[in-house]
């Protein structure tokens, strides 16, 4: 007859409540340590997206396709650009050119209202690079807009011709000296 070691309940539950405890403890380190990583882990995400869409997409550009006009005053369009967007040796400037159907007091009303409308503020007469035809030029930003409206070159003189001709140079402001030498020298 075997005989059993005398029960302690004291020592086996206070055993049993000391080791439940230190593993509620690691649990709890655990979960805690699974939160920080996962809300780390988002804030690098959101980071590196909000870099990359910073590093990818020109300024000059978002600028002139934020510009909202009806179709027949954006027949076509056609984009120029030269320089550097980060203004390494020389700024960004991007040259783009809207046909338009309408006469150009119409046009030009339209893309007023859209620069206006896209938060772009007139500039100083003094700051204005200047061109021919209609024009306006505004700022906002760092960036510098001008805008001309022409009407559209006719080939045949014997032809209705109606239609405008709209160019939007928009650049960094560092490029503004560049722009009114290249102005001077035409």
């Amino acid at each position: 007859m075997a005989t059993d070691p005398p029960r302690r309940d004291g020592r086996a539950s206070d055993r049993l409540a000391a080791d439940l405890e230190r593993s509620g403890a690691r649990i709890e380190r655990l979960r805690m340590t699974v939160a920080v990583i996962a809300v780390l882990a988002v804030l690098l995400v959101a980071a590196v997206l909000w870099l990359g869409r910073a590093l990818s997409v020109d300024p000059t550009r978002r600028a002139v396709d934020e510009l909202a006009v009806p179709g027949w005053a954006a027949v076509s369009v056609h984009d120029e650009t030269y320089g550097s967007r980060w203004c390494l040796g020389e700024c960004r400037v991007r040259m783009r050119t809207w046909t338009s159907e309408g006469t150009v007091d119409d046009t030009a009303n339209e893309y007023w209202q859209a620069v206006l409308n896209a938060g772009w503020i007139p500039a100083d007469p003094e700051e204005c690079v200047g061109g021919f035809g209609e024009e306006g030029c505004y700022v906002r930003d760092e960036l510098y807009l001008e805008l001309w409206v022409v009407p559209v070159d006719c080939g045949d003189r014997y032809e209705l011709c109606v239609g405008a001709e709209v160019t939007a140079v928009v650049a960094a402001q560092a490029a503004l000296p560049r722009l009114a030498e290249e102005r001077m020298s035409t």
